[in-house]
């Protein structure tokens, strides 16, 4: 029997990022994951459509970031996927949003971005929240006014 999960959507403040704190922990204790990403205007979005996205070296315009809960096979995982191209986890130090130390680098392709492994004794939900929230707004190309859209899948 497949796994079943209920997906909430909430409304993410960059000033008041409690709701998406607690998600995370909730998601890191039961299992799930979460998709946040920056909230644009739709009509300013100009991403590859349908099939040439294959073809595209690029991932999206607008940044998604993700959390994946950890399991007994397989630890947390933190990702961005982004279109800025090359070194994107370069830029992100540059500009002081980087990940702690702890964790673990595992990919930084310029089509399927970001993605760091998380041990559970390194997992702290503001951390998690903090820095997808930095990043996936300093990989934005388009005007954002500090609001985020998350998707958070639990098991239903």
């Amino acid at each position: 029997m497949a796994a079943r999960y209920e997906t909430e959507i909430l409304s993410v403040d960059g000033d008041r990022p409690e709701p998406l704190v607690d998600a995370v922990a909730a998601v890191a204790a039961g299992g799930g994951w979460v998709n946040i990403e920056p909230m644009v205007d739709d009509e300013q979005r100009s991403d590859v459509p349908g099939i040439f996205a294959w073809f595209s070296a690029r991932g999206p315009q607008v940044p998604v970031g993700t959390f994946v809960a950890g399991s007994d096979r397989s630890p947390a995982s933190v990702g961005i996927e982004h279109g800025t191209g090359r070194d994107a986890g370069d830029r992100l130090n540059e500009a002081g949003v980087g990940a702690p130390v702890a964790w673990l680098p595992r990919q930084d392709h310029p089509k399927r971005g970001l993605v760091w492994e998380v041990h559970s004794g390194d997992l702290d939900a503001e951390v998690v929240v903090d820095l997808l929230l930095r990043a996936t707004a300093l990989l934005c190309p388009l005007p954002h006014e500090g609001r985020w859209s998350a998707a958070v899948s639990r098991p239903a």
